[in-house]
């Protein structure tokens, strides 16, 4: 099977990786965001999507961007984002319409434009939502669960691969496992193996840890999306950070 690796040349993943992406704390994250994921029946009158990182941002910087097989982008064209709340919550002025699908991605591989004070960009993070009635299965598949989990601080650096899960099984076929830049090292190396269980339900990577260091990596991207369901519709977007133990 491929092996998908955005942002460097695979044989180059831990060199040209590392360096400048060394971070003694994890990258910013985000906590909450409006309408929340899959939600359904929103009020297609709503004028605004806002999203909230853990910390004060950079108000000069934004880093919306839209997932165009899952979803509308629902941002008025030219507008321009607003901060609010000490510069921890971004606004973004919307427009919807009856019965439709949205997806947002806040900072993938290419736009990474949601920084904190000190220049580091955010985790990446998408999500959908929908102004109309959905099942599940109308939605995209998306995962439900990782090890080590999103934003932990204590993951054993002896760990050899990540896990994540999804909501229904995943077709075969590539793997996107993608990097972002400035967040972490990314902790595949060269040769690691990108499997799936035997029942498609969960993906692995094989790593390689080191203690007191913060890991940044996403599965599936706007540019890599090699992991789709049965269908083949993408999955969406998922960024993961940690940090493991000193």
């Amino acid at each position: 099977m491929k092996r998908t690796v955005a942002g460097c040349v695979l044989a180059l993943t831990v060199v040209a990786c590392a360096g400048a992406q060394e971070l003694t704390a994890l990258p910013p994250q985000v906590v909450s965001v409006t309408p929340e994921p899959f939600a359904a029946n929103v009020d297609p009158w709503l004028e605004e999507v806002t999203v909230t990182f853990d910390r004060p941002m950079n108000p000069d910087g934004f880093g919306f961007g839209g997932v165009r097989w899952t979803g509308v982008f629902p941002g008025i064209r030219d507008a321009v984002p607003a901060w609010r709340d000490g510069n921890t919550t971004c606004v973004l002025p919307a427009s919807l319409v009856e019965d439709c699908t949205y997806a947002i991605s806040v900072n993938d591989t290419q736009n990474r434009g949601f920084v904190d004070a000190n220049g580091v960009p955010a985790c990446g993070f998408a999500w959908v939502f929908a102004t109309g009635e959905r099942t599940p299965e109308q939605l995209p598949p998306h995962v439900v669960s990782s090890v080590p989990e999103q934003g932990a601080t204590d993951v054993d650096p002896r760990l050899r691969e990540i896990t994540v899960t999804f909501d229904r099984p995943i077709a075969p076929g590539d793997h996107s496992w993608v990097i972002f830049r400035g967040s972490g090292l990314y902790p595949g190396y060269r040769g690691g193996e990108a499997t799936l269980s035997e029942d498609r339900m969960s993906a692995r990577l094989e790593v390689r840890l080191s203690p007191g260091t913060v890991y940044a990596l996403g599965v599936n991207d706007l540019r890599y999306n090699g992991y789709k369901d049965i269908y083949g519709r993408p999955l969406l977007p998922f960024g993961l950070c940690f940090r493991t133990a000193d």
